[in-house]
Formats: C-alpha cells, sequence, structure tokens
C-alpha cells in the first residue's frame, strides 16, 4: 500500500472516514487575516464548521463537498478521540518519553506553535493539569486537519504502509508524560533565570 497523500484533500478525507472520524469541511485559517469567519476574536481560526448543524462528509459526498468549497479545511469533530492541546516543545518532549514505551505510539498534529496529541475519548480530561494545555472532547469539539493551511502530522493516526487506524493511549498515559515536560521546562527556565541573575 501507498501512503497516504494528505496533502490531497479527497485521499485525505477518505483516510480520517477510515477511521470512522465524523469530518466535515470549516471555515480556513488565513495568514495575517484570521478565520474565514471573520471573527477577529475566533477562538478556533480554521478549526469549526463552515455550516452549523455541519454535514459530516460521506463517501458519495466527499467530492461534492470539497468542489464547493474549494480551499475549506477538513476537520474533525472530537466524538472518536479527544484533542490534547500543548505547546510545540511540550508536545515533542512528551513524544519521546512515549515512544521509549512498546505501545507509546500517539497521533500527533503539529500547527504553528502547537502540538496537538490525540487520545481515547473521553479522557483527555486526565491530561489537565497545567494551564497551557487545552482539551477539545464530545461533539463540540473540533480540530484542523491536513491539509488545512499550517497544519501537518508529526505521527499520522494509522499505521503508514498499512493505513490501519493506531490503537490511542489512555489521557493519563499521555498526561503523566506532558507533566514530566512541563516540569523539565519549569526546572530549564528557572537554571536559565538563576545563570542569567550572577552574570
Amino acid at each position: 500500500m501507498q501512503p497516504i497523500n494528505t496533502r490531497d484533500p479527497g485521499d485525505a478525507a477518505r483516510a480520517y472516514l477510515a477511521l470512522n472520524w465524523a469530518v466535515t469541511v470549516g471555515h480556513r485559517h488565513r495568514p495575517r487575516q484570521g478565520c474565514t469567519c471573520d471573527n477577529p476574536n475566533c477562538p478556533a481560526p480554521g478549526a469549526h464548521p463552515l455550516l452549523n448543524p455541519s454535514p459530516r462528509l460521506t463517501e458519495g459526498t466527499i467530492t461534492s463537498a470539497l468542489e464547493m468549497t474549494p480551499g475549506a479545511s477538513l476537520i474533525a469533530q472530537t466524538t472518536h478521540f479527544d484533542a490534547v492541546i500543548v505547546p510545540h516543545r511540550i508536545g515533542m518532549e512528551a513524544l519521546l518519553k512515549l515512544d521509549r514505551v512498546a505501545s507509546g505510539i500517539v497521533p500527533c498534529l503539529v500547527a504553528g506553535d502547537t502540538a496537538t496529541l490525540i487520545v481515547l475519548p473521553s479522557t483527555g480530561r486526565y491530561a489537565l493539569g497545567h494551564p497551557d494545555t487545552e482539551v477539545r472532547t464530545g461533539p463540540d469539539g473540533w480540530i484542523a486537519l491536513p491539509p488545512s493551511h499550517g497544519v501537518r502530522w508529526d505521527t499520522p493516526p494509522w499505521m503508514e504502509m498499512a493505513g490501519t487506524p493506531k490503537p490511542l493511549l489512555h489521557g493519563s498515559d499521555v498526561g503523566e508524560r506532558l507533566a514530566q515536560a512541563f516540569r523539565m521546562s519549569s526546572s530549564y527556565r528557572r537554571t536559565r533565570s538563576s545563570k542569567g541573575a550572577l552574570r
């Protein structure tokens, strides 16, 4: 099997549907202009539906939906997973720790200065514990997916050459590693600050 091409909206949408994710088209996030919803204070630029209620994409509607909304984001409702959003450096440090665990491959999205870790549904709350952590969960939560502008997979949610879904971890397993990464980051900043004060 060829690797899934997430730069192609149609191929990407079909891959997400194969995961049984609830996917639809959403507003776009434009560089320096913000979200196409034109709300200057949009809380989720490029990661909320164009229509309300939003029609879920199906195999039969992917082509027509994308043709009607060229350049729109692909977004997924957080019903079949929870999304744990943290600063990029924290997410990458946590992934390094999780890679040392046999079952610790965690799907991860990167967008700007954030990383989004995908965990089992209704378990994201167990990863909370630091004010720089956001969890999106349930039917009111959405995340932007590649090829949405500025979003890419660091670790895709499928086995790359097989296309089969990766098993998701519980939020508590991910939260433990995130807490370690936050502690390390805080300790590093204090050390840097102390060295600076001695100069």
